[in-house]
């Protein structure tokens, strides 16, 4: 008997073993038993792979191409969330227990019937995958892998089917169980690279990018450390100085740029936007830029710390350390009755530390 929702046509089955003793129910996801060694249903006349490699009549040594890794599938665990396999397709399974053959909707941008307790909205809730779970849930930081978004409006508060978009290629994903995937070590004189994209924009529209997100905080979330973030785990000794994130602005032999008034050309874009035009932003701490070291194990302070270091490449012709369009949009302007003031044009940009304010002095005239 099938699901009373019916499927896309362009649905794909897939016949796989389900290993575990759980309570079987349509659109349950399983993933793939990527370690498996075991054979596809654990005695050798139904084994494959390499025949004379098997460790027992019942299993085939790693390596040695075991094809229980893409049939045999089990319930979603911390390990292998990233090898989702599909979710259990129609109702004729639904109610039984495993071990046993059953089909899948295997994940191919189809249109299915899968399980999930979420409050779906059509076209925006997003499904995961997640450890120990047989429904689709919310795509937590942890052991959870986003990979449906859900194609009807209805709050399954208690878990049921709905119809979603089952596709991987949606989201980004590439994690082991919280283990790094591993770039080998076989040529270490040559630079490595995971993902690369090359892209040529041959239009003219206002705004041409590689990579574009949006993340909005809505009800009581939060982006502590930055909703984008981007770490570099240091754990040898490095052949060559270590940067995190690195922007450049390339501008070939036969590329030009163009004024901008107000605004300059850069590398790297900050702002901080307000969409009211008269926000409250009263008692709120806000800076376009922060950058502060922790150090929180013993072994004394770097040599040299700063906040901006300019490099010794050649040539370094910056007109100025900095620019603003106005003294006024640094806050910064004459202070009155200052005992220090030789020049009345000077500007005084204020800085401050604590709640104390102080002030740069940036002459008009040579002192």
């Amino acid at each position: 008997m099938e699901s009373s929702f019916g499927t896309s046509s362009d649905a794909r089955r897939k016949r796989v073993y389900y290993t575990e003793t759980s309570t079987i129910y349509e659109g349950m996801p399983v993933c793939y038993e990527f370690d498996a060694t075991a054979n596809v249903l654990g005695y050798d006349k139904a084994a494959g792979g390499d025949v004379v490699c098997q460790t027992s009549p019942e299993t085939t040594a790693e390596g040695n191409q075991n094809e229980g890794k893409f049939i045999r599938v089990e319930d979603p665990d911390a390990n292998n969330i990233q090898w989702f396999a599909g979710v259990v397709a129609g109702t004729s399974y639904a109610g039984m227990t495993g071990p046993r053959w059953l089909d899948i909707y295997i994940p191919n941008g189809a249109i299915v019937p899968v399980r999930t307790d979420l409050n779906c909205l059509v076209g925006q809730t997003i499904l995961a995958v997640t450890t120990g779970q047989q429904e689709l849930g919310v795509p937590l930081a942890t052991d959870s892998r986003p990979i449906a978004v859900a194609e009807e409006t209805i709050d399954r508060g208690t878990a049921g089917i709905v119809l979603a978009r089952l596709s991987l290629d949606q989201f980004i994903y590439q994690d082991h169980g919280g283990s790094a995937l591993s770039v080998d070590d076989a040529d270490t004189s040559v630079s490595s690279l995971v993902n690369h994209a090359n892209i040529e924009f041959l239009g003219s529209a206002p705004y041409s990018r590689v990579l574009y997100m949006i993340g909005e905080l809505k009800g009581t979330s939060a982006a502590l450390n930055g909703m984008f973030k981007f770490r570099t785990y240091v754990n040898c000794t490095p052949v060559s100085l270590v940067q995190v994130l690195c922007a450049n602005l390339h501008i070939k032999s036969s590329g030009t740029l163009i004024y901008g008034s107000g605004e300059y050309n850069s590398s790297v874009y900050a702002t901080i936007e307000t969409e009211s035009a008269t926000p409250d932003l009263s008692g709120v701490n806000i800076c376009a830029y922060q950058a502060a070291l922790y150090l929180t194990e013993s072994g004394g302070a770097p040599a040299n710390v700063h906040v901006l270091g300019i490099p010794n490449g050649t040539p370094t012709n910056f007109d100025g350390l900095f620019r603003a369009q106005s003294a006024a949009a640094l806050g910064g302007g004459t202070v009155s009755n200052s005992t220090v003031q030789d020049d009345a044009a000077d500007i005084y940009i204020p800085v401050k530390f604590g709640d104390t304010v102080y002030y740069l002095r940036a002459y008009v005239t040579a002192q």
